[in-house]
């Protein structure tokens, strides 16, 4: 299995049980994994198993990483994290979900 999949799992492991112990019934937790400076190769695991929130901070990056791809995995939600310059809004309201 990849390390970045391990992690993941280990993650919802550990909010599962956080959930648990607070007694919460809060079904609708979605964690986004952010990925910037990171490449596809990285990735694609998290892709593979399923995982389909997504987070990138600069827009350029984002349209070339994920263009490709969205359109492989039409169930991925990629989300804007960070700061937004006025002049790149046009593009990143067709690169990202949210």
């Amino acid at each position: 299995m990849h390390n970045v999949v391990e992690r993941l799992i280990a993650i919802q492991s550990e909010i599962k049980e956080l959930l648990i112990k607070n007694n919460s019934q809060n079904k609708d937790l979605n964690i986004i994994i952010v990925c910037k400076t990171f490449s596809m190769d990285k990735i694609l695991p998290l892709i593979k198993t399923g995982h389909v929130h997504f987070g990138e901070n600069k827009v350029q990056e984002a349209e070339i990483k994920w263009k490709d791809v969205k359109k492989k995995h039409s169930n991925i939600k990629l989300h804007m994290v960070g700061k937004l310059q006025a002049n790149k809004v046009k593009t990143a309201l067709k690169v990202f979900d949210y």
